[in-house]
């Protein structure tokens, strides 16, 4: 019996097998804002019902962040309660103009309106804030890379009305969206979306959410199947890919259209890409002030999801759905996830 004992100990043991289960998380941004627009903070991981492919998805976290520094001070002297969010440490925007190559007689008018009034883009910008310029007309034209110089801001504004070929811009310290895009890749982006894919993919490695204001008349072309009845705008073939390189560079789309008309049918196209990536579609045809101030307070906090993914998804494409159970709440958030 000892001696059986003792050549048990001298064997090699065998390796005991666990079971390990990966639980795999996504990161989302989300905005909740009421009515009127305002922000709504003070929201916990528990008051966020998050379905991703119609699965519920345990929300591991909500982190409330203070994007703007004045609206925090405002909101803190408001309640009288110092907001226990870290301090802002200044947003990424993006600024794109579709500059119409043709001039249409609705689309350029609209476009100079807009820049009439680009104080009204650019007085809510803050000192931290950095802010990008980029124009497309027959291609994607980089004007100007991350700055906070609110002059250089407003000139490539109005240069974006230019059918012209700009010199690359001054690379800006870190990040710079110019050390991140190849030069010769922009002629290459012969359509809006093909551009949009080129900005999405170059903020890919770049931390946090960023915020791209598409000024613009319209995405999408405008279709008829032989009868007035079926007429409608369809989104490109590449559109999926569009909505990808967005979410994955964390870009939420803000779709204002400066088309001067009540109503035409290729904003659907902006409405669509602002639903599917946690922005929102305004018209400045009527209300320009009011499109300028809604930006303002929508990008003035956001949320940061912690999402625990349903372990029975394969890779792919999913869809996400985010909401609040509060009735006067209104979600911006992305509508897809791309897991590789």
């Amino acid at each position: 019996m000892f001696a059986a004992l003792l050549l048990a100990a001298a064997l090699p043991q065998q390796p005991q097998l666990q079971e390990q289960i990966t639980v795999e998380r996504v990161i989302v941004d989300a905005r909740v804002t009421s009515s009127g627009g305002d922000p709504i903070t003070g929201l916990k991981a528990a008051d966020f019902i998050v379905k991703i492919d119609g699965k519920r998805a345990g929300v591991e976290s909500a982190d409330w962040s203070w994007d703007s520094a004045a609206i925090r001070e405002i909101a803190d002297v408001a309640t009288g309660v110092q907001s226990p969010s870290p301090p802002s440490r200044g947003r990424l925007l993006i600024f794109v103009f579709q500059t119409d190559y043709e001039r249409n007689n609705a689309r350029l008018r609209g476009q100079m309106r807009l820049l009439q009034l680009g104080h009204e883009w650019l007085d809510w910008i803050e000192p931290e804030d950095r802010v990008a310029v980029f124009s497309f007309d027959s291609h994607l034209k980089f004007r100007l890379d991350f700055t906070s110089d609110r002059g250089e801001i407003a000139a490539a504004m109005n240069e974006a009305l230019y059918i012209d070929d700009p010199p690359w811009p001054r690379r800006a310290a870190s990040p710079s969206l110019g050390a991140r895009l190849i030069p010769r890749d922009l002629p290459r982006a012969g359509s809006l979306e093909k551009g949009l894919i080129a900005i999405g993919n170059a903020l890919i490695d770049v931390p946090g959410p960023k915020s791209l204001i598409l000024f613009g008349w319209g995405i999408g072309r405008y279709t008829r199947d032989g009868t007035p009845m079926s007429a409608r705008v369809r989104m490109p073939l590449n559109y999926g890919i569009v909505r990808n390189a967005l979410a994955s560079g964390r870009v939420s789309v803000f779709s204002i259209d400066f088309t001067a008309a009540d109503a035409h049918s290729l904003a659907s196209g902006m409405e669509r890409v602002a639903d599917d990536t946690g922005g929102f579609y305004a018209s400045t045809y009527k209300f320009p002030r009011l499109a300028a101030q809604r930006l303002q307070r929508t990008l003035a906090g956001h949320y940061e999801l912690e999402v625990r993914k349903p372990p029975s998804l394969r890779r792919g494409a999913h869809v996400i759905e985010v909401e609040v159970a509060r009735r006067d709440a209104h979600v911006l958030a992305r509508t897809t996830y791309n897991d590789r």
